[in-house]
């Protein structure tokens, strides 16, 4: 019986070596299965700094500084001391301020026609305008903060005039709403870092879609997986090669992948966000230990897809269809941050989407979600491997 199992493990070796060699030599193939670790981590950095310039552009330093075009700013003095005092920029227009947004010379403008004075005098409501271009995304969070200041200049100029007139401010009001964020600011980074568990197990399975499609359709079609079934030995030894040689191809991408993405972490300006974002060697271990099964598992699961394509395209077609798996779990937490049940982590890749995202955010991966995670992975893996081997010894697959 030991003598089957060694004999068992050597021609696993054998296929390992033999697999390996034919994908060393194919450069091409090696430069694009390591390809997606850059595009991955550049996509990411290009979405934060996007991000950078579209909510934060009116901050220099961490203080609030927003240019805001004036026409008319002399008729309503009191309101451009109070912008400019919470942090606008006061830029004075003297023509057609209207126009110049329309035109496109000014993302948006305040203006205050001359009729304010009298309106102020009678004792009216102030009418004043802020025109601006729906259409132009990153001024949105500009035009946020300018109503936020005027709605509060109003508010305390009305409390103003009440008091001036014997009457409590508060009967004007008949609701007062406080509010009080107790997220931090490493939680709040979750709208930042909700994509990133998404791009580590799309790289888990982009890694090793040409080697497995390769190592079966390819050699199917090339007439080369006859040779290997010549072999004295079992399909599962066979298989079980291939399925070694493809998991440490993907290891490779999956490390470089992880490696470049902290060298990211460290240096991309999330404070500049409001951001606090320490991700240190050891949550990069845990998010590695997590990672490991559904390599195992993708691995698997491309071979058993593989095997039953006619040809090498119609193989890497097939395969590529599997990059929805990580992708439809992934865009549920993203857009659902806040559900949770504990069931989600018997669910391979949404248990690791939903732990791998705790761990960006400070928290650790408890033992038994470790254990959670391979108990389940290696039971499909298992399953997989043993679909795509019992394959092998069907004349139809191999012949066609």
């Amino acid at each position: 019986m030991r003598t089957l199992k060694n004999f068992a493990l050597t021609s696993m070796l054998i296929v390992f070596r033999k697999e390996w060699k034919d994908a060393v030599r194919d450069k091409r193939a090696m430069r694009l299965a390591f390809l997606p670790a850059l595009y991955f981590v550049a996509i990411f950095s290009a979405g934060v700094w996007f991000s950078l310039s579209l909510q934060k552009d009116f901050k220099v330093d961490g203080i609030v500084n927003v240019p805001l075009p004036v026409q008319g700013g002399e008729h309503l003095p009191e309101l451009i001391d109070w912008l400019a005092e919470q942090g606008a920029e006061i830029n004075p227009i003297a023509d057609d301020a209207y126009a110049q947004v329309e035109q496109g010379e000014q993302d948006f403008a305040l203006i205050i026609p001359a009729e304010v004075r009298e309106q102020k005098i009678r004792g009216e409501a102030l009418t004043i305008w802020l025109v601006y271009d729906a259409s132009n995304q990153k001024v949105h969070s500009r035009l946020h903060f300018l109503r936020t200041q005027i709605n509060t200049w109003s508010a305390r100029i009305g409390s103003l005039n009440l008091l001036a007139r014997g009457i409590a401010p508060e009967v004007g009001m008949t609701l007062y709403l406080r509010e009080s964020n107790v997220a931090d600011d490493q939680k709040m980074g979750i709208f930042i870092l909700g994509s990133l568990p998404m791009i580590l197990l799309l790289a888990t399975f982009i890694g090793s879609i040409g080697f497995s499609a390769d190592m079966t359709a390819g050699e199917r079609e090339r007439r080369s997986l006859e040779s290997l079934l010549i072999m004295p030995t079992s399909s599962v030894a066979i298989i079980a090669g291939k399925w070694l040689t493809s998991i440490v191809l993907t290891l490779g991408v999956l490390l470089l992948t992880l490696s470049l993405l902290w060298i990211a972490l460290a240096y991309l300006p999330f404070n500049q966000l409001g951001l606090r974002v320490d991700v240190d060697a050891m949550a990069m271990l845990q998010i590695l230990a997590a990672l490991l099964p559904v390599v195992l598992l993708a691995v698997a699961l491309q071979l058993a897809v593989s095997i039953f394509a006619r040809s090498f395209k119609d193989a890497q077609t097939y395969v590529g269809l599997l990059m929805f798996v990580p992708m439809v779990p992934g865009f549920y937490t993203l857009f659902n941050p806040g559900v949770y049940y504990d069931w989600f982590l018997w669910v391979p890749i949404l248990g690791q989407q939903v732990a791998i995202r705790d761990l960006f955010l400070g928290g650790n991966l408890a033992a038994e979600t470790l254990l959670q995670f391979w108990s389940v992975a290696l039971v499909l893996t298992w399953i997989f491997l043993a679909i795509a081997a019992r394959q092998l010894r069907r004349a139809k697959i191999i012949y066609g």
